[in-house]
């Protein structure tokens, strides 16, 4: 038999037992699609986050209070002070830093046109609009001159604009009530980021030093960001900074930083190595399902392999060698495991792309990847095929053909 014969008769006989074929491979194909599926997903949602965060630059870590996580996001830490900041910013052997903003932030009724809604309100430095470089729908975000007169004056997001006053409205100079006090609108705001979108678009932006004269909680800082002028030294400025702030705090070297320091590539890395974990137990549980889907490969051989006694025996007693045999049924298992390969690399790339468009994530998929899964789908079917063929290959002819 030449190899031609061989894959043809290998087509034949799985055809000829179709749906015992595709539940056969359906391990296979389980196993195969959720690597690819699950590789793309996580190299696109490391894209997305880069892209995201590239959007308003890498260029600049924050600095949040409290030692842990949970302390910083419900604001119950209050371990960075505005003297903190003044020091940063005074600090002449900061050589890399570029600018120092802040934000304090407190949840307020904001009133205009007769309607009262509660809003989160941040009082913000000037400098942090050119680290998150909000997208500006109208008028301007206000100036270092607004924040040192500590003017009423507010940016107002897109969304908290339509709610006051309608849609497409123009409210530049329009004024609007926070508490009691009433504050100019010089501009409106949109998010340039999806990840970061209601960070502007529904909420209020007053000049910092007017938040600590009039808003409740004022004093106590929520954020600080410092941009850097080489990013290339930022970890090195991050290990400056955090070496100052703890020498300001008087904590002692056994001592657990009082504030939390991060930045966008600390983000990246993050999402990297969440990325990379959910991969290698996806991998481990399709290693499972490729196992199953062999020893089915195995056992459908077997029966095979039993049906086709007498096939076995005519085939010995008009020439062919063991070696042909065992090649026949050897090239059987290779193409059902492989053409479940296939069929689950279809079904992971289709998957991936429709997630893609679901969740607005970029379309990744790795051809290095694709071999790689191909290239175990046929292990996996000359691994179990082996004792199947090697059992069709040691029969003896005469036993074969007397087989009922």
């Amino acid at each position: 038999m030449d190899y031609k014969e061989l894959f043809i008769s290998a087509f034949q006989a799985l055809r000829s037992n179709f749906m015992r074929t595709f539940l056969t491979m359906l391990g296979i194909i389980i196993g195969i699609s959720s690597v690819i599926l699950i590789f793309s997903i996580g190299q696109g949602a490391v894209a997305f986050v880069t892209n995201e965060l590239s959007s308003f630059g890498t260029n600049f870590f924050q600095i949040n209070p409290g030692s842990s996580a949970l302390a910083s996001l419900t604001g119950g830490a209050e371990t960075i002070t505005t003297q903190d900041v003044d020091a940063i910013r005074r600090n002449q052997s900061f050589t890399n830093i570029q600018e120092v903003g802040a934000f304090v932030t407190s949840t307020l009724t904001v009133s205009a046109n007769e309607i009262d809604k509660t809003l989160l309100i941040y009082g913000m430095s000037p400098e942090i609009s050119d680290m998150l470089k909000p997208n500006m729908v109208q008028g301007e975000f206000y100036s270092e001159e607004s924040n040192l007169e500590a003017q009423r004056v507010v940016v107002i997001g897109a969304k908290a604009a339509e709610t006051f006053f309608g849609k497409d409205a123009n409210v530049i100079g329009e004024k609007i009530k926070i508490g009691n006090k009433t504050y100019r609108i010089v501009g409106v705001a949109r998010s340039s980021s999806v990840l970061f979108g209601s960070f502007f678009d529904n909420a209020i932006f007053i000049p910092f030093n007017t938040a600590r004269n009039e808003i409740p909680g004022g004093v106590h800082i929520r954020e600080v960001d410092i941009s850097v002028k080489n990013v290339n030294l930022i970890n090195d400025t991050i290990a400056q900074v955090t070496a100052f702030l703890r020498d300001r705090h008087n904590l002692k070297e056994k001592d657990q930083n009082d504030f939390i320091v991060a930045s966008a590539t600390d983000a990246i890395s993050t999402i990297q190595t969440i990325t990379n974990m959910l991969t290698l137990v996806i991998v481990a549980i399709s290693a499972i399902s490729l196992v199953v889907g062999g020893v089915g490969v195995m056992n459908i051989m077997l029966v095979s392999v039993t049906e086709r006694t007498k096939e076995i025996g005519l085939l010995k007693s008009i020439g062919a060698l063991e070696r042909d045999i065992l090649l026949q049924f050897l090239i059987e298992a290779a193409v059902m495991s492989g053409l479940g390969g296939i069929l689950g690399i279809l079904v992971g790339i289709g998957g991936a792309f429709l997630v893609s468009i679901l969740f607005g994530i970029p379309f990744i998929v790795n051809p290095v990847a694709i071999l790689i899964a191909f290239g175990v789908s046929m292990m996996v079917g000359i691994i179990f095929g082996i004792y199947p063929a090697r059992r069709a290959a040691k029969l003896s002819p005469i036993d074969a053909l007397r087989y009922e």
